[in-house]
């Protein structure tokens, strides 16, 4: 199956997506930050990357980790899958959805909002692994 990079500060979560996703035959590596998440990426060359948005030193560092990722040629074809309670947590008037999905704002292949279900999660990431 898929090797899966997991980004996301609350160990709670990473735990429970990496339960799901190792059940399901993805071999699962986690980051609890976004420091140098292109060195990761290209380091562990995953297949796939589930990325948190808000973390505890910028609420916005996955948005920034993701045009990141974007920028650099050597991993801009990994598929990013936002999976955020942004929505949630945020004081917006507004939130996220994947119509907010564009190269220059939202340079990802999917969003999901958490808490997410396990069989949404994994109907999500095999439409991302699909359409690599």
């Amino acid at each position: 199956m898929a090797h899966i990079l997991v980004v996301d500060d609350d160990l709670d979560i990473v735990d429970n997506l990496k339960m799901v996703l190792e059940a399901h035959g993805h071999q699962v590596s986690t980051k609890t930050d976004t420091d140098a998440i292109v060195e990761s990426a290209m380091e562990l060359n995953p297949d796939l990357i589930i990325l948190d948005i808000i973390f505890p030193e910028d609420p916005s560092a996955g948005f920034v980790a993701a045009r990141e990722l974007e920028k650099n040629e050597k991993v801009k074809d990994i598929p990013v899958l936002l999976l955020s309670a942004v929505n949630q947590r945020s004081k917006m008037s507004f939130g996220f959805s994947e119509n907010d999905i564009s190269r220059d704002f939202m340079p990802v292949e999917g969003f999901l909002e958490k808490p997410v279900e396990p069989a949404a999660l994994l109907a999500k990431v095999g439409e991302l692994l699909q359409s690599e």
